[in-house]
């Protein structure tokens, strides 16, 4: 076995796109979100800073967890006007739909859904 198959951060610091299901009907949507996977840096970093939280007995929990592997959006529109990603903008929306945040959180736990070969 080739020892760089079993490599997994670069395809996790690149990401993947999961295309939402709208939390209303079910239907499949047009609004995609690329996430970085559970092997790369930011989430490794992103789970520490939850964890200090935690133990300090801070706020903060899933949503900022979830804001800071998110890379971009496509397809987010407010009265069709576009939305741009900003970290921000990702993290409102993730504690105001848990729905969505459920979504990723699926989707970030299974490691297959980020490897490219």
């Amino acid at each position: 076995m080739d020892i760089k198959s079993l490599y997994t951060v670069e395809d996790h610091e690149e990401g993947a796109e999961i295309r939402i299901v709208s939390p209303i009907d079910g239907e499949l949507t047009d609004f995609y979100i690329r996430i970085q996977g559970i092997d790369s840096k930011a989430y490794r970093s992103a789970v520490r800073a939850y964890h200090r939280k935690l133990l300090a007995n801070e706020d903060g929990g899933e949503s900022e967890l979830l804001a800071a592997v998110t890379i971009s959006w496509r397809g987010l529109e407010d009265n069709k006007k576009p939305i741009e990603f900003t970290r921000k903008a990702a993290l409102e929306l993730y504690e105001n739909s848990p729905n969505i945040a459920s979504q990723l959180d699926r989707f970030l736990s299974d490691r297959s859904n980020f490897m490219k070969g």
